[in-house]
């Protein structure tokens, strides 16, 4: 007897700066019209602000500046992708959900080196639906921030030495 098929995994699907992208379903909470944050001073960059959405606060992240994708235009509509990240709500802007979709393991394939992104780490690969790619993203990794993470701030001064010496 054969062994079962797995499951596809189902993605959610969505665009930003005409490329398409892919999320693991499980992990999404819901996806909310986008509207302007209430921005918190001294916040990483990639931080747009905090929304509330009954009665949480979400955390909301540019999904542009973590891909270093061009900035979206203020004016454009955009979408906000809510998971649930170590017990906290977070927010990914993105222009646009389109949709969900099942993808089976022998689709995926691995990130081609050569494409020098500027991020390798936030990518699982690359799904391929006929002629067209969707590129795999690890939402956890995109959500934790940029490589310089704990790097000193421009408005910040020298960070002193840590430790008990001298």
């Amino acid at each position: 007897m054969a062994a079962p098929a797995s499951e596809p995994d189902r993605l959610l699907t969505f665009a930003i700066a005409g490329r398409a992208f892919a999320v693991d379903l499980a992990s999404i909470v819901e996806v909310i019209r986008y509207r302007p944050p209430t921005p918190v001073p001294g916040a990483d960059p990639g931080v747009e602000g905090i929304l509330p959405l009954r009665g949480r606060m979400v955390t909301v992240i540019d999904a542009r500046r973590r891909l270093a994708l061009p900035a979206r235009e203020t004016a454009s509509p955009a979408q906000v992708i809510v998971v649930r990240e170590d017990g906290e709500l977070v927010g990914l802007v993105v222009d646009a959900v389109t949709g969900v979709a099942a993808a089976a393991g022998e689709a995926r394939e691995p990130l081609p080196g050569a494409l020098g992104v500027s991020r390798p780490e936030v990518y699982r690969g690359v799904l391929r639906r006929g002629a067209e790619y969707t590129l795999l993203l690890d939402l956890e990794k995109v959500l934790q921030g940029g490589a310089a993470r704990g790097a000193t701030r421009a408005d910040e001064g020298p960070r002193p030495p840590s430790g008990g010496g001298a």
